[in-house]
């Protein structure tokens, strides 16, 4: 994958266009500040709107086309990039059912903590009950614990369901059960290499961000007292950076997570 990260990043970079109108809207945020919303208010609202919903078009495309193209890179097959761009807009519709139906779970397993935590809000505030929170607070984390330990269960066996999807041709039923197939009897090995990678790329970028987001922000605070369009054209860049630093590795953890599946599948 890194010998073909140029046409990767050509992919993942339709994600930092598509952050353009969201990144207007920022900017435009302090156009209004009343109580009552007024025109800037709502010219805000409505393109941090469309920008979000248009990110998240473009994410669940790219990700569809990254997929595709880094499994072809693997069979050292080469890469047409507009047949990719038009695969991914293919395989648009079920990857986004699938995402769907991935969330459905995931706020299933969430409703766990739900009966917890109503009992420690019904027993706090004005109708403060002794009784509802001594019930509730075991409630509440005996709930997170089952929670947290299903979330980090089904995340791995569910890792791959978008793998068996698109590579697989499988429908959303049969990939997320495919998945689980992968995983059953090696959760362990599993999520070992599944979790390492994705820490040492988070620890990579959240220091990355820390030495970019220090400076622009010492140079915003100086630029204050000279001109307002420069410390305007520093915001902006600091917000086109940040998107950047997230997107860029975004390649690199479908790759790895794409070299496990395949060796999960080969070894199966």
């Amino acid at each position: 994958a890194r010998k073909h990260y140029k046409e990767l990043l050509a992919i993942i970079l339709w994600i930092l266009v598509a952050s353009v109108p969201s990144i207007v809207g920022k900017v435009l945020a302090p156009v209004g500040g009343d109580a009552t919303l007024t025109g800037g208010d709502w010219l805000t609202f409505t393109i941090s709107l469309l920008g979000a919903i248009l990110v998240a078009v473009v994410s669940l495309w790219v990700y569809t086309t990254l997929v595709l193209t880094v499994a072809e890179q693997a069979s050292d097959k080469r890469v047409n990039l507009k047949q990719m761009y038009r695969l991914g807009w293919k395989n648009f519709w079920p990857y986004l059912l699938l995402t769907l139906m991935l969330i459905a779970i995931v706020a299933a397993i969430a409703v766990i903590v739900v009966p917890g935590y109503a009992l420690l809000l019904l027993g706090s505030g004005e109708t403060a009950s002794p009784v509802l929170t001594a019930i509730g607070t075991p409630l509440f984390f005996v709930g997170a614990a089952v929670t947290m330990y299903l979330l980090i269960k089904y995340s791995v066996q569910l890792a791959f369901a978008p793998y068996e999807l698109l590579l697989g041709k499988l429908g959303v039923i049969d990939s997320i059960k495919a998945s689980a197939a992968l995983v059953k009897g090696r959760w362990w090995a599993t999520f070992l290499r599944f979790a390492i990678p994705k820490l040492i790329y988070f620890l990579v970028l959240l220091v990355a961000g820390f030495l970019i987001a220090l400076p622009l922000e010492y140079l915003i605070t100086v630029l204050k007292s000279y001109s307002n369009a420069l410390v305007l054209i520093v915001y902006i860049l600091s917000l086109f950076l940040s998107i950047f630093i997230q997107v860029i590795v975004t390649p690199l953890l479908i790759a790895t997570d794409y070299y496990l599946y395949d060796s999960l599948r080969r070894t199966r």
